[in-house]
């Protein structure tokens, strides 16, 4: 038996990344993502021109959530939920790769272009007469996934929702309601991407080492 690295183990799987993306064409992304670099997390891409994202971009804020909660400790995979990017709706899977030790070390990911499946249902709903009260979810998509193809995007991100859950501007937040903001971003996730400190000692209006008094709260 073979004894592969980390690396050389997700490299195993490209060939099963391209068959995959053989199968379903052009409307389909297939990435995989080597969790160990989060800032720049993914080794291989097919049609990355769906989400705007390269070889080198980072890990999605429902991974960081996912490996921050050891969502993957008990399942193989997550399927079917909703993600966006790049102006487009995508239906997505993730399987978690683990080494031998069952461990994770990465993600095969799937995303499939959902925006002309949904023009054609509402062509079909409108020709079949559906009330409005019966049009696709698709208006109104609850996101649980975003796409970024750098990681000052993601991080934005992540901080603007997590500072709007507290709806204070941070010059007026007092100490216990940064400390929220903080453990709001760590449950997402957010620290495990190198730089994240400084944004969101930045962003919270504090230094450095109060940020990491904060998260010492929880770690």
């Amino acid at each position: 038996m073979r004894n592969l690295n980390n690396r050389q183990l997700l490299k195993e799987y490209i060939p099963v990344a391209k068959f995959i993306s053989e199968i379903l064409g052009d409307n389909c992304e297939v990435v995989i993502q080597d969790i160990t670099t989060p800032n720049n997390s993914i080794i291989f891409i097919k049609n990355g021109h769906l989400t705007g994202r390269n070889i080198g971009s980072p890990l999605t804020n429902l991974v960081l959530n996912i490996l921050q909660n050891k969502t993957y400790t008990n399942k193989n995979y997550v399927a079917n939920y909703k993600a966006a990017g790049n102006f487009k709706t995508f239906k997505s899977s993730s399987y978690f790769i683990k080494n031998d030790d069952n461990k994770i070390i990465g993600l095969l990911c799937v995303n499939i272009d959902i925006e002309p499946y949904n023009k054609v249902k509402d062509l079909m709903d409108k020709l079949s007469f559906v009330s409005n009260a019966d049009v696709s979810e698709s208006k109104n998509i609850k996101t649980q996934e975003q796409f970024y193809d750098n990681v000052d995007d993601l991080l934005c991100t992540m901080i603007n929702e997590a500072i709007s859950e507290i709806n204070i501007l941070p010059e007026r937040m007092s100490a216990n309601e940064k400390i929220c903001v903080v453990k709001h971003l760590y449950d997402k996730g957010a620290f495990n991407l190198k730089g994240a400190v400084v944004k969101v000692a930045k962003a919270l209006l504090v230094s450095e080492p109060t940020i990491y008094r904060y998260l010492n709260k929880y770690m």
